[in-house]
């Protein structure tokens, strides 16, 4: 049967409704789980990757930067020798993105230096109340 593509109509037999106070218990499972396997993943997660993964992360990461700035430079020289119009457009465009990133940097760089501050006066706080 296809599904109706209007409004559906639900209509109430008056008879008594749903009452939280008079619904049955729930009992309790006989062996509550114990959660081993999200203890097991909050322990992997809150561990810190090891020297020689950060250093293949960080590796891949200027790899993949270097190609992309690469490819970009390539894309604006090679659009200004055909269209010198466009490529000047994509080299302000590109130049645009790059001071929004700069700003971005340095407004995450800025809420990192407050919550370590705020983490200096909540130790403080702490060791004075103790």
């Amino acid at each position: 049967m296809p599904h109706p593509r209007g409004p559906v109509v639900i209509e109430d037999d008056g008879g008594p409704g749903a009452d939280p106070a008079t619904a049955p218990p729930i009992l309790d499972a006989p062996d509550p789980p114990e959660g081993r396997a999200m203890q097991a993943a909050i322990r992997l997660g809150a561990r810190r990757p090891s020297r020689a993964a950060r250093f293949f992360w960080g590796a891949v990461l200027a790899l993949l930067g270097l190609v992309l700035s690469l490819a970009a430079w390539d894309y604006i020289t090679g659009l200004m020798m055909r269209l010198p119009l466009l490529g000047l457009l994509a080299a302000v465009l590109a130049v645009v993105a790059l001071v929004a990133l700069v700003v971005l940097i340095l407004r995450e760089t800025a809420a990192l230096a407050r919550l370590g501050r705020l983490d200096s006066i909540h130790r403080a706080a702490t060791a004075a109340l103790e």
